[in-house]
């Protein structure tokens, strides 16, 4: 079973917000008629137009006003060298250095933590919950949300998140319908009614747009011209061979403490590190590159939903960082350390340990933690992130390449593979950044580059968000920066 709350529907749904991105492109030619019949049309929303004739812009009814992301600071734009700045006997994936300039965006203060991971994880359930109700009951108001004209259930279906959902309920059909959600454990075991949800059932869909596809020229021309010279194919306004279709499980790997600890107890981090209210402030792991890629569309879609009810414009997708902004990042406008707080040192004058990581000769309790620790445990960096080194690693959006600061470009760059089913596993390797709990001070520096497989879980590592930025805060409402639009 997979949800189908936020299917887009690339049609005459204009609050959709690939509707609103992809609009110009679907709508803009089909035949030559078209074109013409656009030409007179200008001409005459031409005359309409204010300003006496002369050049006045189009006037925009909605203005952007500049939110700051919940939870996120500000990384402005800068040009710096990326990279360790020494040898690398022990080839232990320090890039080769690399002047970059790279454009300023917001970034999550922490990782996400378990909490935060946890309403993705409940927003799924609901909405799996939702369409199997919407089967057996109505409710008060109605599971799946109806056009108010016809009636009808909105094709794709749309949650009424508005509905309460009878957990609780005594009709044996609602019972029934939710029973698929449900663990089927033995009573004898728990020696309670079960109410566990059955995580496999937890699985996210969505559709992303491959805009580097789409991008390719081809061979052939078009005589229209335009974005369509060398992109003929597209002339049709069909754009369905460009949007991709995702699914995934998003329940985080809870046995990884298990599994990767041999002869070692850790069978209580499995039951409780997840799903305890004791760890709500801890960053999420368990989660691998697939999920935390699907918990990004689910957190765009939930805000830009939110901002469009409003009349708002949308905002940028929150992503992944590469890797360059990651680094850019953990730097904190502090170039040529090795280490977000600027020393060459995992330690200060005092003695006192910096990160959760493995310090001395393995004495993983010497910072204070044996295990992931609360974010925001230590000092922030000048730019007002936390944990950037230590306590858990952090996916990138990037492909892995052990040479890529070689290839990729010198502005934003980024190194993309979306690997298929049946690639060898080395395409499937993505960048890892920042160390962790059970890494040495090496690892945990800001240069050092490490990898796993995408569809990989593990203890260790954990994720946080970017979201490109608009404008400057500081310009934000303001216009520009220009000395004219003001």
């Amino acid at each position: 079973m997979v949800h189908h709350g936020i299917c887009i529907k690339i049609n005459t749904n204009y609050n959709n917000p690939y509707f609103l991105a992809f609009s110009k492109i679907i709508t803009f030619i089909k035949m030559k008629k078209i074109v013409l019949i656009a030409c007179v049309l200008l001409g005459l929303a031409a005359c309409k137009n204010s300003g006496d004739g002369q050049l006045v812009g189009v006037n925009n009814k909605t203005k952007f006003v500049s939110f700051t992301p919940y939870g996120m600071v500000y990384i402005p734009t800068g040009h710096v060298l990326l990279g360790g700045g020494e040898s690398d006997p022990t080839l232990a994936f320090a890039p080769q250095p690399r002047p970059v300039s790279i454009t300023h965006f917001w970034m999550d203060e922490t990782e996400i933590t378990n909490n935060k991971y946890r309403q993705f994880v409940y927003w799924v359930r609901d909405s799996i919950a939702h369409h199997l109700l919407a089967d057996v009951t109505d409710g008060k108001n109605g599971h799946l949300r109806k056009d108010k004209k016809s009636g009808e259930v909105f094709d794709p279906p749309l949650v009424n998140w508005n509905e309460e959902i009878p957990w609780n309920s005594a009709d044996e059909d609602i019972q029934q319908a939710l029973s698929e959600l449900r663990n089927s454990i033995s009573t004898r075991y728990y020696h309670y009614r079960p109410l566990g949800i059955n995580a496999a059932r937890l699985n996210y869909e969505y559709w992303t747009f491959d805009y580097e596809a789409a991008a390719k020229k081809e061979k052939a021309g078009s005589e229209i011209g335009g974005m369509f010279a060398n992109r003929p194919s597209q002339v049709s306004g069909n754009l369905d061979k460009f949007i991709k279709r995702e699914i995934t499980n998003v329940y985080p790997d809870t046995l990884v403490w298990i599994y990767e600890f041999t002869y070692s107890d850790n069978e209580f981090m499995t039951r409780n590190y997840f799903s305890h209210p004791q760890y709500n402030h801890y960053p999420v792991v368990g989660v691998n590159w697939v999920q935390a890629q699907a918990f990004c569309h689910w957190r765009s879609q939930l805000r830009n939903s939110w901002l469009l009810s409003r009349g708002y414009p949308i905002e940028e997708d929150f992503q992944l960082p590469y890797e360059a902004q990651w680094e850019w990042a953990a730097r904190g406008g502090l170039p040529g350390n090795p280490y977000p707080w600027g020393g060459p040192y995992p330690s200060n004058q005092n003695g006192c340990f910096l990160a959760n990581f493995k310090p001395q000769r393995g004495n993983f309790v010497a910072d204070g933690s044996l295990y992931p620790a609360v974010v925001a445990s230590f000092d922030a960096n000048d730019w007002g992130l936390y944990d950037m080194s230590g306590n858990v690693a952090e996916w990138c959006k990037d492909t892995y390449s052990p040479s890529s600061s070689g290839f990729v470009s010198d502005m934003n760059p980024a190194y993309r593979y979306k690997a298929l089913p049946d690639d060898p596993a080395g395409k499937k390797m993505k960048v890892v950044r920042g160390g962790s709990w059970k890494d040495i001070s090496k690892y945990i520096t800001v240069y050092y580059k490490d990898y796993q497989y995408q569809d990989t879980c593990t203890s260790y590592i954990g994720f946080r968000c970017i979201q490109p930025a608009m404008v400057n805060p500081k310009e934000a409402n303001k216009g520009s920066g220009s000395k004219i639009y003001r």
